[in-house]
């Protein structure tokens, strides 16, 4: 035979409300990593739902000095896409072919810039477009080598 006390009851009761009241915090707040981001110092363009461009920065000297690209256009898709960039005012668009299913990583591509119209820490404007998705106009960072691993992709160049 089993004998419940007075003092198991309020506390099964406690512990039921507490689960009930926890369970309702997960309801009202969503999971937020669950959401697309940028985890690392460049930023992400959602181009279309399966086409996106990760990680993107441009890592320079100094003003004035070439840049170069880093990050990745990834296509999820099960067509072959095209991606261009066009960096600073007026500059110069250079298209980026992407396989379906595949991802192109700009430090194999060796996508650079003449110029680069800011000092590291800032942001330069640049527009990424795809035909079918149209134009995005973003602000990429520009970063210098002063933060390892960048130092090595600017010995490189």
């Amino acid at each position: 035979m089993v004998r419940t006390t007075r003092r198991t009851r309020p506390a099964a009761l406690a512990a039921l409300a507490g689960t009930l009241t926890l369970a309702g915090c997960a309801v009202a707040n969503p999971i937020t990593t669950a959401d697309p981001y940028a985890p690392s110092d460049g930023i992400r363009v959602a181009v279309t739902d399966e086409v996106v461009v990760e990680n993107l920065m441009i890592l320079t000297e100094g003003e004035g000095e070439e840049g170069h690209l880093l990050g990745a256009v990834v296509n999820r898709s099960t067509e072959d896409v095209e991606v261009s960039f066009s960096i600073g005012e007026g500059g110069a668009s250079v298209p980026v072919r992407v396989d379906a299913g595949e991802h192109v990583n700009f430090t194999d591509a060796g996508i650079t810039t003449q110029s680069v119209d800011a000092a590291p820490g800032a942001t330069v404007p640049a527009t990424v477009s795809m035909p079918s998705a149209g134009d995005a106009q973003v602000e990429i960072p520009v970063l210098d080598g002063t933060i390892p691993p960048y130092d090595e992709f600017l010995d490189r160049a």
